[in-house]
């Protein structure tokens, strides 16, 4: 077994080091939401739990009242005891026009409850959201602020980047980015395979690397990857490494 075999095998195990990391982290962090237990005065006039989900801001007008404002967004008069007591405020009296202050989000849904950095691949049901990068490798920016990318665009450029990184320049990432130091000149496109397949396939999103195709032209290397990502899809990337 020469060196390079070696280096693969310690790759691919320290790839799936960070993957069975990242589960456990998905996992743990799937158990968790914005929840918290909110005491309030209940209609009659006894102490009522109940559990806030999330909540969204609400610019306090003259005319507003708790009672008003949970009725118009709780659907009930009686929950306005539950805002007062999330804003710690005890008297409407000590709000102002213009203040902003948090109505209660009382219902579960996937919007408040989805909190996992990361997630498994048998749960994947897209391709994540990101920045997105220009053609120069900066931020690109929409109306002054920092865009995203969504959708298989998102893959695409992951992809992109993968494969045009040097390996181990990416801290605490061990399957990131394409060998550049191969060894023996023979061994040099099985080895540059294995270097840009196993780079890929520690990409979660990416199920299977179905064809790989490259050639030389000068200092660039023309490269050609057809790939199936875990939605069953196929796509191709094209570029120069």
């Amino acid at each position: 077994m020469t060196d390079n075999d070696k280096q693969d095998l310690l790759t691919d195990y320290l790839s799936q080091l960070e993957d069975n990391a990242c589960i456990t982290v998905a996992l743990a962090k799937e158990m968790q939401t914005n929840a918290v237990a909110v005491i309030y005065v209940g209609p009659d006039g006894n102490d009522k739990t109940i559990t806030v989900y999330d909540f969204k801001y609400h610019i306090w007008k003259s005319t507003d009242t708790f009672d008003k404002l949970a009725n118009d967004y709780l659907g009930n008069p009686d929950y306005g005891t539950v805002i007062a007591y999330f804003n710690s405020v005890a008297n409407e009296s000590e709000l102002e026009a213009g203040m902003k202050i948090k109505i209660p989000v009382l219902t579960e849904d996937s919007s408040n409850t989805n909190n996992k950095i990361y997630a498994e691949p048998d749960k994947q049901e897209n391709y994540g959201t990101d920045i997105e990068l220009d053609t120069d490798g900066d931020f690109a920016l929409l109306d002054g602020d920092i865009k995203t990318i969504t959708g298989r665009d998102n893959l695409t450029q992951a992809i992109a980047l993968r494969l045009t990184t040097a390996s181990k320049k990416r801290i605490r990432l061990a399957s990131y980015g394409i060998r550049s130091t191969i060894g023996d000149p023979v061994a040099v496109e099985s080895y540059l395979t294995g270097s840009i397949e196993q780079s890929l396939k520690a990409d979660p999103r990416i199920a299977e690397v179905n064809e790989l195709v490259f050639k030389g032209d000068g200092d660039q290397l023309k490269l050609e990857v057809v790939y199936t990502d875990i939605n069953g899809d196929t796509g191709m990337y094209k570029g120069d490494m």
